[in-house]
């Protein structure tokens, strides 16, 4: 489970991955999804720019989105973002 992944330049870990994986625009997570989503994965995620808390949860960027869809296959960029994702990547750039 500790064996990393190159993509989009960045090393992910296997938890990593399955972290930003279980945000695919679900309202609820399973219990393993939610262990996951610890401090330290979900930092370097937002570290890395492909999350973001939006004061009620977590929410993946446009740029977790493509990576998303890149993992999975599928198009993920029409992915509703809310408010908060939307306005802090726009300071962020």
């Amino acid at each position: 489970m500790f064996r990393a992944c190159r993509l989009a330049g960045n090393e992910l870990s296997q938890e990593e991955r399955f972290a930003l994986l279980a945000l695919r625009h679900r309202s609820q997570l399973f219990a393993w999804e939610r262990a996951l989503m610890a401090p330290g994965v979900m930092d370097r995620l937002v570290e890395l720019g492909f999350t973001v808390f939006d004061g009620s949860g977590w929410e993946p960027t446009i740029r977790g989105s493509e990576l998303i869809a890149r993992l999975t296959g599928h198009d993920f960029s029409l992915i509703a973002q809310s408010d908060a994702v939307i306005e802090r990547e726009r300071n962020v750039d």
